[in-house]
Formats: structure tokens, sequence, C-alpha cells
């Protein structure tokens, strides 16, 4: 009976741990990437102008494309494969 307590205590804890590694996955992804990507290229182009609309361009597109691609994601995993018999 302690094993399976102790178990369920490691399931109890993986599950918020999860969430925190899919939260700084999140927040890696949409946040210090771009502003990797804006430093270099403001760094590069000698132009701190340049370094922000390229990290509000690429926040911008991520902010578009997102839905869009969750749309086509979910979409194509919902529609049934027909086989086509011969």
């Amino acid at each position: 009976m302690i094993g399976l307590f102790e178990r369920e205590q490691r399931l109890l804890l993986d599950v918020p741990r999860e969430r925190l590694t899919r939260l700084l996955n999140y927040f890696g992804s949409l946040l210090v990437f771009p502003l990797l990507v804006a430093l270099v290229v403001g760094v590069l182009g000698q132009s701190v102008t340049l370094g922000v609309k390229t990290f509000l361009l690429i926040e911008l597109g991520m902010t578009v494309l997102t839905p869009l691609l969750d749309a086509l994601i979910t979409s194509s995993k919902s529609k049934p494969r027909h086989r086509r018999g011969k």
C-alpha cells in the first residue's frame, strides 16, 4: 500500500511541473526568442528603431498566425479520412 501511495504522490507532483514546463516553453517562444532576434538585428543594423520594429513585427506575426495554424491543425485532426476500396 505504501508503494501505491508514493506513486499517487509522484503523479500529483508531476502535473504542476508539466504545467510549469509548458508555461516556460510558451514564455520562451513568445517573448525571449523574438527579443533575442530583435536585439541581434538592432545591434547588426546599429539601430534601436530597427530592433524595436523587428520585435513588433515578429510578435504581431505570431499573433496573427497562431490562430490560423491552430485552426488548420484542429481541422485536419477532426476530419475523418476515408480510404478508397479497391
